[in-house]
């Protein structure tokens, strides 16, 4: 019996410094080339990454790489347009599975044959998050898996940490979401469920991806021994705060039942006032207006209000189920202080653990 086909997005920008260690990692893929497609989707930026990609790139195709194409925007489309174009093209060529890999990622030989190999074993996992290390210090975790916060907030599970101290998660390995940086996506259920949500531009969106998986009664699950190898750098930006907090207010809004945000409201208000007294410190007081301002835009509401309807008229599980994944703890280098690991997390961690049996529909 053939080999499942699987179609790998890669969304070019900016790749330069990274596409030949890329397109290396993937010509030494255990996987059998004829069962794979490289699809390369660029959002120019202010490289040559196109036109290298042209030259140096689609010349190999269907010789040491699989068949690949590339699909080159006129502008810079986002996280999600751009992983959605190639998404669209590999479900329109009736690909089994898909999978997403950031621009600054590359291969282990076996990633893709191991993580198919955890996808194939259970009809029921939607998402297959391959183990992520850092790229310049391979003996360092990036990421084992997506963590959401009860409050919305999501990051990712044990960065930093050394390898050698990870252990095989308990629920086979069950996570609340698959980081979009490196991941394996069933094509079926994208079929059934859509894809990434453009309509939040950057951040959340394989959160939220990750969460419309678990409301359709699949699970999200990391695949140890796929290994990718991220570059990835820790870095501030103000402007991302705007989508972050946006977001987490959209997501929390679509996916949650009302009983559970009414439940949740007390925490929300707090969270919101302590969010607004860092942001003044911070100097990001602005994004964080703007993106409370967002959420009472006519659009927004009208998206929230049909995303939300259709959530929860097609969702499989109740809140009770989705929630017993979340955590009461911000682990993430950008909250990571004596505040926050010895006295809001506690007190988080304790409320959470209090009020999510409450939580019974």
């Amino acid at each position: 019996m053939p080999k499942p086909k699987v179609a790998i997005i890669y969304l070019s920008y900016n790749a330069r410094p990274f596409i030949d260690d890329v397109v290396l990692s993937l010509a030494k893929q255990t996987y059998s080339q004829d069962r794979m497609k490289f699809i390369i989707v660029d959002n120019p930026g202010k490289d040559d990454s196109a036109e290298y990609i042209k030259k140096k790139v689609l010349p190999r195709s269907g010789q040491d790489l699989p068949e690949t194409i590339l699909i080159p925007n006129e502008k810079n489309v986002g996280f999600a347009i751009g992983n959605n174009q190639g998404i669209e093209r590999a479900l329109l060529e009736d690909f089994d599975y898909v999978y997403l890999l950031n621009n600054d990622a590359k291969f282990d030989p076996e990633a893709i044959e191991r993580a198919v190999e955890v996808a194939e074993a259970d009809s029921k996992i939607g998402s297959v998050q391959s183990l992520m290390l850092l790229w310049q210090k391979p003996e360092v975790i990036n990421s084992t898996g997506g963590m959401v916060h009860f409050l919305g907030f999501g990051f990712v599970r044990d960065n930093g940490a050394h390898r050698t101290s990870h252990v095989a998660r308990s629920r086979d390995n069950e996570i609340a979401y698959a980081s979009g940086a490196a991941v394996l996506y069933r094509a079926d259920l994208l079929r059934k469920i859509g894809a990434l949500d453009e309509f939040l531009w950057l951040y959340h969106e394989d959160l939220e991806l990750g969460w419309r998986i678990r409301l359709a009664g699949y699970k999200n699950v990391l695949a140890p021994n796929s290994i990718v190898y991220h570059h990835y750098e820790f870095s501030r930006s103000i402007k991302k705060w705007f989508w972050m907090e946006r977001n987490r207010w959209v997501v929390l809004l679509t996916h949650l039942r009302w009983r559970t945000l009414l439940l949740l409201s007390p925490c929300l208000l707090v969270m919101e006032l302590a969010i607004y007294i860092a942001s003044i410190r911070s100097g990001w007081i602005r994004e964080k207006f703007l993106s409370c301002v967002d959420l009472f835009r006519p659009a927004t509401i009208k998206n929230i209000r049909a995303k939300r309807r259709l959530s929860q008229e097609s969702r499989k599980v109740s809140d009770r189920q989705i929630v017993e994944l979340f955590t009461g703890k911000i682990e993430h280098q950008e909250t990571s202080n004596p505040i926050v690991n010895f006295l809001i997390n506690p007190t988080m961690s304790l409320i959470w653990f209090a009020t999510k049996f409450l939580i019974r529909w």
